[in-house]
C-alpha cells in the first residue's frame, strides 16, 4: 500500500504525517510554522520532508492543506490568511524539486472531503462544510465535488457580510462573518467585557459554572453564527451542513444553532441537518490525502 506524508499547514502549528492511501496513519507530529518572511515555509517544508523519507523511502507523494484560496490545478496560492509566505507562489512548481506529485488544497475544503470520505457527509450528495476558529472557513460540497469557483474563493464564507454601518472595504475587512461569528472575536469580546486575559477553554468554564454575563455574551456569539448560517442554507439549500473547529465540540452549540434554525418560517428550515464534522483535527490531514488520491487517479 503506497504511503503519502501529508501536512495541515496552520498559522500556528503544522501538523504532519505519513499516512497509507486508507488514511491510516503511520506517524505524526507536531511543528512549528515559521513565521513569515524568507520563505521559512519552504525551508520547513523541505525539511520535514527528507526527514521523513529517510524513515519512508517509499513515500509516494506529497499532500498540503493550506488557509486560503489556491488553483489546485497550478497550485497558485492568491489568498493566504496569516500564512504570508505563500501569497502569490505556485507551491506545486515551487515544491518540484522534491521529487514527487505534490498537491495543495484549501483546509476547509479538505475538511468537507474528510466529511464525505469518512466522516458525517458520506451518504450527501450537496452539503456545506464551516469551519470555526481564528476566522470563519467554508466548503461547498456539490454534486459530488468540491465547488472552487474563480480563483478558487468559493466557500469563503467569513468574508460575507453581515452589516450596514461603513462603506464596503471597512464591512469586507471589518464587519463580517468571521469578525462577527469566530472563536478570536468571541474570546477577545469576553476579555474586553471583564477586562481581563483568559483562553477560550477558560471562558467556557465559566460558562459550565453557569456564569449569567459570560452565557449571555457566548449566545449572543452563537446568535451571530447562527444568522450566518441560516443566511448559507438559504442561498445553497444543502442537505446537510457539517461544523468544524474547536469549538464545535461543545455540547450546546448545535443544540443552540438547531433551536434557533427551527424559528425561521420557510420550508427548508426543517429538512437541514446540522452535525458536528466527525473527523476533528483530522479532517485537515485526511482531506488533503483524499484530494491527493482524486488529482493522481481520476
Amino acid at each position: 500500500m503506497k504511503k503519502f506524508l501529508v501536512m495541515d499547514v496552520g498559522g500556528t502549528f503544522i501538523k504532519v504525517a505519513v499516512m497509507k492511501e486508507d488514511a491510516e496513519i503511520l506517524a505524526e507530529e507536531r511543528v512549528a510554522t515559521p513565521a513569515s518572511g524568507d520563505g521559512g515555509i519552504f525551508r520547513v517544508i523541505r525539511e520535514i520532508f527528507h526527514q521523513q523519507k529517510e524513515l519512508y523511502p517509499d513515500i509516494a507523494g506529497v499532500a498540503l492543506s493550506i488557509p486560503g484560496a489556491v488553483d489546485v490545478e497550478s497550485g497558485y496560492v492568491s489568498y493566504a490568511g496569516s500564512v504570508m509566505d505563500i501569497i502569490g507562489v505556485k507551491m506545486k512548481e515551487e515544491l518540484a524539486d522534491l521529487g514527487v506529485p505534490v498537491e495543495v488544497e484549501n483546509d476547509a475544503n479538505c475538511a468537507a472531503l474528510a466529511e464525505k470520505w469518512k466522516g458525517n457527509a458520506q451518504d450527501c450528495h450537496n452539503f456545506l462544510c464551516v469551519t470555526i476558529g481564528t476566522g470563519i472557513g467554508g466548503a461547498i460540497f456539490s454534486r459530488n465535488e468540491i465547488v472552487h469557483g474563480v480563483a478558487g474563493m468559493a466557500g469563503e464564507f467569513g468574508l460575507m457580510m453581515l452589516d450596514t454601518h461603513a462603506d464596503i472595504p471597512e464591512l469586507l475587512d471589518q464587519r463580517n462573518f468571521s469578525r462577527y461569528s469566530s472563536t478570536w472575536n468571541m474570546v477577545d469580546r469576553l476579555n474586553k467585557h471583564f477586562d481581563e486575559e483568559r483562553t477560550g477553554e477558560e471562558w467556557f468554564e465559566l460558562y459550565d459554572q453557569q456564569n449569567a454575563e459570560v452565557m449571555e455574551i457566548i449566545h449572543s456569539f452563537y446568535d451571530r453564527l447562527s444568522i450566518g448560517i441560516i443566511n448559507l442554507m438559504h442561498i445553497f439549500a444543502p442537505e446537510k451542513i457539517v461544523i468544524g473547529g474547536g469549538i464545535s465540540s461543545r455540547p450546546e452549540l448545535i443544540p443552540y444553532v438547531k433551536k434557533q434554525i427551527a424559528k425561521v418560517p420557510t420550508a427548508i428550515a426543517a429538512k437541514i441537518d446540522i452535525e458536528e464534522c466527525k473527523q476533528k483535527n483530522k479532517a485537515g490531514l485526511i482531506g488533503a490525502l483524499h484530494h491527493f488520491q482524486k488529482m493522481n487517479n481520476g
